[in-house]
């Protein structure tokens, strides 16, 4: 592994080849950051301006401050323009790190760029509205283009102080706020002054956590993921990357650059990084113990920073325990290639599943299980499962899929869940989910991940339920409780809302404005009423779901009213829900959203027996909505008193009606029986008169016989 030297031909604005992070795909592969389809060459444009106060100058970029996902601009607080500023652009359809954006706003963070605002703005590039981050201009640069071009010089005896202890106080800060950084690079360590003295973490909050990450930058386990489903994770994966930014300051330059990066991460699983990454390297003898503290791989024995203090001040540190790297003495061939560890099989298994599954089958895997490995216990869950999906045939249980997703976890219970080319750690669920429904639109295996249950697998494959771990369990129970949900506020939509706190609604109607609080939900809507299909509804599975992850109060009311199959009730659900939002947000006349939904409610006006009311109703209904109240329009339309009186009124009406025909019916009755009196009464009549003429004739003639 060679090492690039100090005195490199790079300009200071560049970095030691393989520094720059990539983005990664779902194997662990480099991928591009595309700007959005149609966008423009930003110098094309003039400033554009933040909440009426910053402006942001597209025609003057900062290149040397850009991250791999954001690019940075000049920006200028028109009240003070002495005041040193740039603004980070992000990537629309990427998820922000809202949490930590709304905390480094109101808190003036010790060694991290201060934040000095944000907002939703339109970037004339994109064509749309993206998030704009505003920070503090580190006046010093980078600190790495600073090494590299020879201006400062960092040795090993001021590693301490100027380096570790401050960035680690500042990293324990954020913890303490239940807060990670996962973006320490050393291309992200800046000058804050122009004299080159004071040192702070850069942005971290313009896309997920570790998304922007080299992978030598990750923790083992993370770095198996890909980059946008490596989540949050804990204080330890940051001290990790200090560690390894550190080995960077040290020498001048990236000690694995010529590797790539599955070449990397086959050295890491089997030697461990402290010795892939720094093996070759001469670190000093002072600052080795803190090294392989920081760069341990198992997380449980990887230094915190109680031992880096005790370290700092002299303190005696427990030396890190030499551990079973799970290496067998044999190999096991996959694919042409020999294996010794599990770790690195199960990682190439998730990749190749039909070729993986014709492996996990066969007696030579079982047996290297067993006797190369000594994990006996294991290979047998693995023929269980093996015979499990051979009965469950008709099942997603018997898919090649699923059977790879439970044995990798079994191989490789640290390492991320893999499922159908997913490879992501529970925390990174809502990341990965945006990133495949979204940026690549393919969000089914994502689905499935929830639908059959694969998170399960890992979790009761883990060897200790830490306090962590079940926290994680619970929360992608309950996304997984959301997913179920057929109702309107449910569904996948849900899960992407309440995964991803920074991300903007989706919905084809509000989505180029950007709306990531829900406070601007409306004005996008009142926006899209001028320019978009007014004959259906402006609540879609995607707003109804933002609404719901994002909205305080309870709407459940709102949302099965929507759900309904009555037309009525269903437009009414819709209006009560946004007349609901305009009253607790407070938001302006909102007019043309308004008329959208007055011309949707027909089936509540027809819903009036009364005519009377129904014209009332649609004479009232155009002067509300030039008045842009959504409330109004509610209590106008479903106003219980005006229901109640309409609900009596036809009750009353139905019962006249009803006593009238009722009457009708017994006058038509009476007649009839009249009719059939009479004509009874004449046929009896006549039968007598027939009788008596009959005795009459037969008098007659005995009379006549007699004389």
């Amino acid at each position: 592994m060679a090492e690039l030297p100090l005195e490199t031909e790079e300009t200071a604005s560049d970095l030691p080849e393989g520094l720059i992070p990539p983005e990664h795909n779902d194997d662990g592969d480099t991928e591009s950051v595309e700007m959005p389809q149609g966008a423009v060459a930003p110098a094309q444009f003039g400033p554009v301006v933040l909440r009426e106060r910053f402006l942001i100058d597209a025609s003057q970029p900062i290149t040397e401050l850009d991250t791999q996902s954001a690019k940075a601009y000049v920006a200028e607080d028109r009240r003070d323009l002495g005041r040193q500023l740039y603004g980070l652009v992000c990537t629309p359809g990427l998820p922000v790190r809202l949490n930590s954006i709304k905390f480094l706003k109101a808190h003036n963070s010790y060694k991290i760029l201060p934040l000095i605002d944000w907002d939703t703005v339109y970037w004339p590039a994109f064509e749309q509205k993206t998030v704009i981050v505003i920070f503090a201009r580190p006046l010093g640069g980078r600190l790495m283009d600073k090494l590299v071009s020879k201006e400062v010089t960092i040795s090993a005896y001021d590693m301490p102080q100027r380096i570790i202890a401050p960035l680690a106080d500042a990293l324990q800060r954020l913890s303490n706020n239940n807060l990670t950084h996962r973006a320490i690079r050393p291309d992200n360590l800046l000058f804050f002054d122009e004299r080159m003295e004071e040192i702070v973490l850069g942005p971290h909050v313009t896309a997920p956590a570790g998304y922007d990450q080299p992978m030598i930058l990750e923790p083992l386990d993370r770095a198996l993921a890909q980059s946008a489903g490596r989540g949050p994770g804990t204080s330890r994966d940051d001290i990790y990357a200090l560690g390894v930014s550190i080995v960077f300051i040290l020498l001048g330059a990236n000690p694995v650059a010529k590797m790539n990066d599955d070449e990397l991460l086959k050295a890491r699983i089997e030697l461990g990084s402290y010795t892939a990454i720094c093996g070759s390297a001469r670190i000093p003898m002072q600052l080795i113990e803190p090294l392989r503290g920081m760069l341990a791989d198992d997380q449980s024995a990887r230094w915190d920073f109680n031992e880096i203090g005790n370290w700092l001040t002299g303190h005696k540190i427990n030396p890190l325990k030499k551990r079973r790297r799970g290496r067998a003495e044999s190999y096991f061939k996959f694919q042409g290639v020999d294996y010794y560890s599990m770790r690195s099989l199960a990682w190439q298994f998730a990749k190749h599943p039909n070729e993986a599954v014709k492996a996990i089958n066969s007696e030579e895997f079982d047996t290297w299980m067993r006797r190369g490995l000594d994990e006996p216990e294991k290979a047998e869950a693995i023929h269980d499962a093996v015979l499990t999906a051979k009965l469950q045939t008709d099942s997603y249980q018997g898919t090649n899929d699923y059977l790879v997703a439970l044995a990798t976890a079994i191989m490789d219970p640290h390492g991320p869940i893999r499922y159908k080319g997913l490879a992501f750690m529970p925390d990174g669920y809502g990341a990965m989910l945006a990133s495949e429904w979204i940026r690549n639109s393919n969000q089914q295996p994502a689905s499935d991940v929830l639908l059959h249950d694969i998170c399960t697998l890992w979790y009761d494959a883990q060897p200790k339920m830490t306090q962590e771990l079940i926290e994680s369990r619970m929360a992608i129970t309950q996304l997984r409780s959301l997913l179920t949900i057929r109702d309107p506020g449910f569904g996948l939509e849900r899960v992407l809302y309440e995964g991803n706190p920074g991300i903007n609604c989706q919905s084809p109607y509000v989505v180029k404005n950007g709306v990531v609080l829900i406070e601007d939900l409306l004005p996008a809507l009142e926006n899209a009423a001028n320019s978009t299909d007014t004959s259906v509804q402006p609540i879609d599975g995607h707003i109804a779901a933002f609404v719901a992850a994002r909205f305080k109060e309870d709407i459940q009311t709102h949302l099965k009213a929507m759900a309904s199959g009555k037309a009525d009730t269903s437009i009414l659900g819709t209006l009560s829900l946004l007349a609901f939002l305009q009253s607790e947000l407070r938001s302006p006349a909102v007019l043309a959203l308004s008329s959208w939904v007055g011309g949707l409610l027909g089936p509540a006006i027809n819903a009036y027996h009364n005519r009377h009311t129904r014209e009332e109703l649609e004479s009232d209904i155009p002067r509300l909505v030039r008045k842009g109240s959504l409330p109004e329009l509610i209590n106008l339309i479903d106003d219980p008193g005006k229901r109640k009186e309409d609900k009596e009124g036809f009750i009353a009406c139905r019962t006249e009606w009803l006593d009238a025909e009722m009457e009708i019916r017994d006058i038509e009755g009476a007649g009839d029986e009249r009719l059939n009196k009479a004509e009874q009464s004449g046929q009896q009549a006549a039968a007598m008169i027939s009788i008596s003429i009959a005795l009459t004739v037969i008098t007659v003639l005995i009379l006549t016989k007699l004389l």
